[in-house]
């Protein structure tokens, strides 16, 4: 890109290679193609660099308009269609609609939400990325003491694999789980584009919170990681164990900012469970997720 420059004077005072000075022509211009002529014969050509863009740091947002598909979107800002589908936990592109705010990472790569136990080397392993690099990008003082509920960028990270079923499809996809130890799958998840209707109390549709008060009676309200204190307030029972008409609540995590909340469908012979949900997958997308371990699901326990 050519600048826009103003009219300058630019004199010609070159004493270079011993020359002697000599007295200078100064040229008024307008174009970036013009040339300052000194009497000495020197030719003089203004420089059309410009200084280089600095790299975006912040997390943006962007409001889904008529016409905005997740690669539209992602194209806007430069990024991936992976990049934009991790830090919203996209599976089925086709699920998010007009009016859905998206959260746009800076870069490309893996926006996570610090814990009170994050540690970089743990996010390194998990995201396939360097340290250094996560330090840099982030301009990181201390990585010793990361500041809970701060935002880091783990730049040319790589998430978890992404299902995208079509319309009107099922789909069955395994995640696994190796932060501490052997690589384990943990939960399989059947997703299903089925539509729903019906009421889901005083909670917005579309919301892991509509589904699961859409399934059973909820009388307290908030978002999803609340649900395990408001629920003592009314009186109701909590455990660790799961059991069929339960909901299941996860706490704040790097995937949800407000936690999540499933029904227990079913307790399986192998010690597995099957809960129902809504935007696990995608806005307004129910799915059946049969979960073998809790592992790295920030489970805080079942509501009864």
């Amino acid at each position: 890109m050519i600048p826009v420059l103003t009219a300058f004077d630019r004199l010609h005072t070159d004493t270079a290679y011993g020359a002697n000075p000599t007295p200078s022509v100064s040229v008024r211009t307008t174009h970036v193609d013009d040339v300052v002529l000194s009497q000495g014969g020197f030719i003089m050509k203004m420089s059309a660099s410009s200084v280089d863009t600095p790299v975006r740091r912040d997390v943006a947002y962007y409001t889904i308009k008529p016409g905005d598909t997740v690669q539209s979107v992602a194209g806007r800002y430069g990024l991936t269609l992976d990049t934009l589908r991790w830090a919203n936990n996209i599976a089925d592109v086709t699920s998010v609609v007009q009016g859905q705010r998206l959260v746009v990472p800076p870069v490309n790569g893996i926006l996570v939400k610090v814990q009170p136990n994050t540690q970089l080397s743990g996010l390194a392993i998990q995201y396939h990325v360097k340290i250094q690099d996560i330090i840099d990008f982030n301009l990181i003082r201390d990585p010793d003491h990361l500041k809970p509920g701060s935002m880091l960028m783990l730049p040319d990270g790589v998430g978890p694999a992404l299902a995208d079923p079509g319309v009107g499809k099922k789909t069955v996809r395994s995640v696994t789980w190796n932060r501490f130890g052997p690589q384990v799958t943990n939960y399989t998840i059947t997703y299903s584009n089925a539509a729903i209707s019906g009421s889901g109390g005083k909670f917005p549709y579309g919301y892991c919170t509509w589904w699961v008060a859409h399934k059973r009676y909820v009388p307290w309200s908030g978002n999803a990681w609340q649900w395990w204190y408001n629920a003592q307030q009314f009186g109701y029972a909590e455990g660790q164990v799961p059991m069929v008409g339960a909901i299941m609540v996860q706490g704040i995590s790097w995937a949800s900012p407000v936690g999540h909340v499933a029904y227990v469908e079913s307790v399986n012979g192998d010690g597995s469970f099957t809960v129902s949900e809504m935007n696990y997958g995608g806005w307004g997308r129910v799915d059946y997720r049969t979960i073998k371990s809790t592992a790295g699901l920030d489970l805080l326990g079942f509501i009864y």
